[in-house]
């Protein structure tokens, strides 16, 4: 009965604060000749999100209601996804750096486009970020997204790992709070996209993408995904990061959603090099008080995916920031109560630290295990270097 009058409550809030989102379908980035940056889709004002150093302290729990429905009419299709109106960072890499060169941004100048579902027959929507002018085989990193968020919502921190020289894919995936796609049946449509993309992304980009040397993220439910196409296929990929992977089922799934089983319960079949970026707000409720609405509950969290994966692994988490804390702050009036509804911080220039954060670890995660950069494992397992405080630091 709890749980409906809640749901009920949080459904009619979910509508009043998402009355004014857009819709409009962003256009594709195109370069400009020689040496300067690809052409800006939009203006864009906000900071670029340097790290500070590590002496600001985090903050305090600002979590509000939980994650609510929408009517079904109102969710994506896999064949007919539209992005919501947003910006796409302006983005220099040759502004000075201060800290170390991880956590700014890379030397690379990034191009953003998007490909439509049914583009030269790709299986679903997706973004790609290229770095401009880069030489040789790159390496390729898909990144698949969090429970009904959008691929528009990770801008920042995967323009970031582009720049230092990978070429990163986010697609698209059709969520829905009732009769929606488990994770597994989600796994599935993604591993056939991977496997069009790898045959088809040289038609896109002007880089050399290397599937040899290809890489897998995901965000929340993305982390669970993953984790499903590994165990279906190990050899898909060299590397796993997951961003606070959630293994829980989906919200309210009791009375309104598809039952979907923990994907840790089997056994994990990956043997690559992974590494896991908890927050330590995550596993906070409503209000940051106990578990209850948690949006990377106790048990079905970064520690759990750690703790399952063989070695070599890793496992850091971040202090004073929560589950949607790396959300694009251009997207979070989007993202609304999906986003809204985790515990995080109140604090945007520790939000935007951790983005930049984030981006660095993937850097140098995929540096290590996509390019074979052995220098790179030792920044992941030297804490004094992070420009962030951290909560958990663990390897094996």
């Amino acid at each position: 009965m709890k749980k409906n009058v809640m749901f009920l409550l949080l459904l009619a809030l979910f509508v009043f604060g998402c009355s004014n989102s857009s819709t409009n379908k962003l256009q594709p980035a195109e370069k400009t000749d020689g040496d300067t940056a690809a052409e800006e889709i939009n203006d864009s004002d906000s900071d670029t999100g340097n790290p500070a150093d590590s002496e600001q302290q985090p903050d305090d729990d600002t979590g509000n209601a939980d994650e609510t429905a929408q009517n079904d009419e109102d969710l994506p299709d896999d064949e007919e996804t539209e992005l919501p109106d947003s910006e796409i960072p302006d983005i220099d890499p040759t502004e000075e750096c201060t800290n170390n060169p991880l956590f700014c941004y890379g030397e690379y100048y990034v191009n953003v486009f998007d490909v439509d579902a049914g583009d030269n027959g790709s299986p679903r929507l997706f973004r790609v970020y290229e770095p401009i002018d880069a030489e040789g085989q790159i390496p390729v990193v898909h990144f698949l997204h969090g429970f009904m968020y959008k691929i528009s919502y990770y801008d920042r921190f995967l323009m970031h790992l582009a720049s230092h020289g990978f070429i990163v894919v986010s697609s698209q995936s059709a969520h829905k709070m009732r009769d929606g796609d488990t994770t597994s049946q989600e796994a599935e449509k993604v591993a056939a996209f991977i496997n069009w993309l790898k045959e088809n992304l040289k038609n896109y980009v002007a880089a050399t993408p290397d599937f040899e040397n290809f890489g897998l993220s995901g965000h929340s439910r993305g982390g669970k995904v993953t984790n499903r196409i590994l165990n279906s296929d190990p050899a898909i990929a060299k590397s796993f990061f997951g961003v606070d992977p959630v293994d829980s089922k989906p919200p309210f799934s009791g009375f309104i959603g598809a039952d979907d089983p923990e994907s840790l319960s089997e056994p994990v079949m990956f043997t690559g090099e992974s590494m896991f970026l908890g927050t330590e707000k995550g596993p906070s409720g409503i209000g940051g008080i106990g578990n209850t609405g948690a949006c990377a509950p106790e048990g079905n969290n970064s520690v759990n995916f750690y703790a399952s994966y063989p070695s070599p692994s890793h496992h850091i988490i971040a202090a004073g920031v929560g589950h949607a804390d790396m959300v694009d702050p251009e997207d979070i009036k989007i993202c609304s109560l999906y986003c809204s509804s985790c515990a995080g911080s109140s604090d945007d220039g520790m939000k935007s630290m951790f983005i930049t954060y984030t981006g660095g670890l993937m850097t140098a995660f995929f540096n290590a295990t996509l390019k074979g950069l052995a220098e790179y494992e030792k920044v992941i397992n030297d804490p004094s270097v992070y420009p962030f405080y951290t909560k958990a630091v663990e390897h094996k």
